[in-house]
């Protein structure tokens, strides 16, 4: 290999590297709580953060592949929060709860509110931050599948993590395509 051409591919694979390093992140994005416990808390801690109650007059309802539990409970109407942490970013969180107040499942909702400042490389970046937080609190994932690493360009892909070695488990998934016309992130925590 020639010596200019050998300087012209570090010099990309520098510039790739401090790029993607170089994606902040605000922390608030990726501020979540791992725990369950009484929607009375869950909202007034909403109302601190100054999220906006979205709550429907209907039902929303879970699939069994994201909620393996759903059938052992009678739910209410899940309190919903919007909120946007950064620029660019909306954050949809549901708390589904009994009717004593007790919150079996929060869903997490990380999407696009506006396309200007947004990449697939900020939405796994995202997703690579949450994976890291949630494995430090319960523990090495027990399921991890990442289409992303080999998808082609045109071609959409769906990220799934999984923690199921605690009573607290967590399920994390992304979409989005190489292309950038879609990013968005799921969680959910939960318990039996």
């Amino acid at each position: 290999m020639k010596k200019s051409t050998l300087s012209i591919l570090t010099s990309t694979i520098l510039t790739f590297a401090v790029s993607c390093s170089s994606i902040k992140i605000d922390s608030n994005t990726t501020k979540i709580k791992l725990e369950l416990g009484s929607i009375y808390n869950f909202t007034k801690y909403e109302a601190e953060i100054k999220s906006i109650d979205k709550t429907r007059d209907y039902f929303v309802d879970v699939s069994e592949d994201i909620y393996p539990y759903i059938k052992n409970h009678t739910f209410e109407i899940p309190k919903e929060f919007i909120s946007e942490p950064e620029t660019g970013i909306q954050l949809l969180k549901r708390y589904y709860y009994t009717k004593d107040g007790s919150v079996k499942m929060i869903s997490y909702e990380w999407s696009e509110s506006s396309r200007e400042n947004n990449s697939n490389k900020k939405f796994k970046k995202i997703f690579e931050l949450l994976e890291t937080e949630i494995s430090k609190q319960l523990g090495k994932s027990s399921f991890k599948n990442l289409e992303s690493k080999n998808v082609n360009d045109y071609d959409t892909y769906r990220d799934d993590i999984k923690w199921e070695n605690s009573e607290l488990k967590a399920y994390m998934y992304r979409f989005g395509d190489n292309e950038n016309r879609h990013n968005e992130i799921n969680m959910v925590i939960y318990i039996n």
